[in-house]
C-alpha cells in the first residue's frame, strides 16, 4: 500500500516564531538526522507544510539532549519534559522550515517503541500468512479483543493503522488525538488512539498507538508496520508462507546476499540499480511489502536523468493513496533491474505524471518484486539478506 509514516505536527500558535530570533540549522540535503540522547538516531525529511514540523521524543527523566544533524551543520538542545523548543531549518540557503521539539506527555511519540510478549517459550516465533492475489502478505489477528481481523503486513509503514469505518463497530477504540499522515499522494491529518492491545498468533503487543484511516474496499482491516518487530530479525518465506521472528541472526546459507538499508522517515530503504542502455542508475528504494506494485521512481528523478527518451512507454495507470487523491502514472518498460547480485528483467516502472506534494522523492519497490526473494531482515543492524525463490522469474503482472 502507499506507505504510511507519522510526522507529527500540531496547530500551535505561531507567535513564538515571529517574536524572537530562533536558532538555525543549515542544510543542503533533503533529509536530516535526529539523535535522542547518545545513540538513537532517526533520519527524516523536514516538512515545511507541517508548519511547524514537530518532533516528539520518547519520555525521559530530568533532561535529554536532542541533536539535529544535517550534511553541513548540527544543533543540540538540552530539553526537559513538558516543554517546547522552536527553531528553524534553512535548506539550500533559501527555504525556511519552522521546526519544533515537543516533550509534552500528552503528545504521540514520533518513533515509539514496540515490543511483544508471547504465551509460550520458544527460540523463535512463527507467524503463518497468506499471499493475496495482489501479491501482498496477509496475517490474522485482533485489536482490543475484537473478532478476527485481516492485517496487511507492510514494511513500508512505521506503525499500526486501523480502517476507520471499523471503529466502535467491529473494534472498540478510543480516539484521543491526531497526527499528520504523510503518504505518497499527499498529507492529511488523521485520528489517533494511544493505548491499544494487538494480538497475532500468540504474540501480544500492549499500549500500541494506532492511526485510523479509511481504506475503502481494500481486502484488509488493519495495517501492521515493520516496527512491530523492531530490534528483532524476521525471515519471510513465500514458499512456506511463514514469517519467523528471531531475537538474533540465525545461520544464513551462502545463497543469500547481504543488502544494507537506511531508515528514512521510519521506513527501510535499499539501493537498487536500474540498467538502461548499459548505464546504471542507482537509487534508494522504499522496501515496501505493502505495495502491490513493482517499481516506481519520482518524476523529478526521471526528468533529471533524461530517462524519458530511453524507456518505452507501455501505458498509463491510476492509484488512490491514503488521502484519497488519484495519482496518474506513466508505465514504462525497464529491461533490467539489479538488486544485490541478482537481476530481474522486463519490469514495469511507474512514473507519476506529477509528483505529489510530499518531501519524499525516492523510489519504491513493491511486493510484486519482493515476493520473489526469501528475505531475512535484521532490524537490529539495519541490513537484510535476499535469496531468490521459486517465484523469481514468474510473470510480472
Amino acid at each position: 500500500m502507499k506507505k504510511l509514516f507519522f510526522i507529527l505536527s500540531f496547530l500551535l500558535c505561531q507567535c513564538s516564531f515571529a517574536q524572537k530570533t530562533l536558532p538555525i540549522l543549515k542544510s543542503n540535503a533533503k533529509t536530516i538526522k535526529i539523535r535522542e540522547g547518545k545513540s538513537e538516531i532517526h533520519e527524516q525529511h523536514p516538512i515545511a507544510k507541517a508548519n511547524p514540523d514537530v518532533y516528539v521524543p520518547k519520555p525521559f527523566t530530568k533532561t535529554q539532549e536532542i541533536t539535529y544533524i544535517s550534511d553541513i551543520d548540527s544543533i543540540t538542545f538540552k530539553v526537559e519534559m513538558n516543554k517546547i523548543v522552536d527553531f528553524l531549518i534553512v535548506q539550500n540557503g533559501k527555504d525556511t522550515i519552522k521546526t519544533q521539539i515537543n516533550t509534552n506527555k500528552n503528545q504521540v511519540i514520533s518513533y515509539p517503541k514496540y515490543a511483544y510478549t508471547k504465551n509460550k517459550s520458544a527460540k523463535h516465533d512463527t507467524i503463518p500468512f497468506s499471499i493475496g492475489e495482489d501479491s501482498r502478505i496477509y496475517l490474522k489477528g485482533s485489536i482490543n479483543n475484537s473478532d478476527t481481523l485481516t492485517f496487511l503486513f507492510d514494511t513500508g509503514a512505521s506503525g499500526v493503522v486501523l480502517s476507520s469505518p471499523l471503529i466502535n463497530k467491529k473494534v472498540n477504540v478510543k480516539i484521543d488525538g491526531s497526527v499528520l499522515n504523510v503518504g505518497t499522494d499527499g498529507m492529511e491529518r488523521v485520528p489517533t488512539s494511544a493505548q491499544n492491545t494487538l494480538k497475532i498468533q500468540g504474540l501480544t503487543w500492549n499500549q500500541v498507538p494506532l492511526l485510523a484511516i479509511d481504506f475503502g474496499d481494500s481486502p484488509f482491516d488493519a495495517v501492521l508496520g515493520w516496527v512491530a518487530f523492531q530490534n528483532k530479525v524476521i525471515k519471510i518465506n513465500y514458499e512456506t508462507k511463514k514469517m519467523i521472528v528471531y531475537d538474533s541472526l540465525p545461520p544464513i546459507s551462502g545463497d543469500f546476499r547481504k543488502v544494507d538499508f537506511r531508515l528514512i522517515d521510519g521506513i527501510p530503504y535499499i539501493k537498487c540499480k536500474m540498467i538502461v542502455n548499459n548505464t546504471e542508475y542507482e537509487e534508494w528504494f522504499d522496501f515496501d511489502s505493502g505495495s502491490d506494485g513493482s517499481l516506481s521512481i519520482s518524476k523529478e528523478y526521471f526528468i533529471n536523468n533524461n530517462l524519458a527518451d530511453k524507456l518505452k512507454k507501455l501505458g498509463e495507470s491510476g492509484s488512490i493513496g491514503t488521502t484519497g487523491i488519484n495519482i496518474v502514472t506513466d508505465v514504462v518498460l525497464l529491461r533490467r533491474l539489479k538488486i544485490a547480485d541478482f537481476e530481474l528483467y522486463n519490469i514495469q516502472l511507474s512514473v507519476p505524471q506529477k509528483d505529489p506534494d510530499t518531501p519524499d522523492r525516492l523510489g519504491n519497490i513493491g511486493n510484486l518484486i519482493l515476493k520473489r526473494f526469501t528475505t531475512i531482515i535484521d532490524f537490529r543492524n539495519n541490513c537484510m539478506y535476499l535469496n531468490p525463490n521459486n517465484l523469481m522469474y514468474s510473470r510480472m503482472d
